[in-house]
């Protein structure tokens, strides 16, 4: 059954605020989404009969999102190292699910969670080995290794972020900094080099 507006912003909330507070704590308590979102807890429990409801939409969400964040960043469209970089602004703008999505990598995918999840790495892995093939990134390391480089970079960032050692704005630039040190070609790691930006 399609909800209605105000119903769907009501879920809509809710799913926010889960990956707001998962992101941080996976053991948090359906109470303290409840608070974040605004609502009350009976509120939650009629969108999502219980926990596990909660966060299979959730996780559900959180790929769809990050999925068409990517796609929007234009795969294949210019140099691989900045189509890299809007991947990695992609990866920042999507945020709390992003990092819910590091919390959940022990959980079992559904189905359709698992093909969309496998569609995000492929789009990853194809630009890595197209610019491996074009002298644009190293190709003396494997290019999975440089796409959990990719994962494990951002992951950092925004938790750094949470933390506050980097502002949240500026922290995209500051990955696209360290990534780019560490995965252009040999020939190609002087561009763009000079102070790090600071996330500030």
């Amino acid at each position: 059954m399609e909800l209605s507006p105000q119903k769907q912003r009501t879920r809509r909330a809710i799913l926010d605020a889960a990956a707001g507070e998962w992101a941080q704590d996976p053991a948090v308590s359906l109470g303290s989404i409840a608070a974040a979102a605004g609502v009350g807890r009976a509120t939650v429990h009629r969108y999502f009969p219980d926990r596990e409801h909660l966060r299979s939409a959730l996780t559900s969400d959180s790929w769809a999102a990050l999925h068409a964040a990517i796609v929007q960043a234009a795969p294949g469209s210019g140099s691989v190292l900045e189509v890299i970089d809007r991947i990695v602004s992609a990866m920042v703008h999507v945020g709390d699910r992003a990092l819910f999505l590091f919390a959940s990598t022990g959980e079992e995918p559904s189905r359709a969670d698992a093909s969309i999840a496998g569609a995000v790495d492929e789009i990853l892995v194809a630009e890595i080995r197209r610019g491996q093939q074009g002298g644009e990134l190293d190709s003396t390391v494997p290019a999975l290794w440089i796409q959990r480089m990719v994962w494990s970079i951002v992951y950092t960032g925004l938790h750094a972020a949470g933390d506050g050692l980097v502002a949240r704005h500026g922290v995209d630039d500051l990955i696209r900094w360290t990534l780019r040190g560490a995965i252009s070609a040999r020939d190609e790691r002087g561009v763009g080099a000079g102070s790090a930006p600071t996330g500030r």
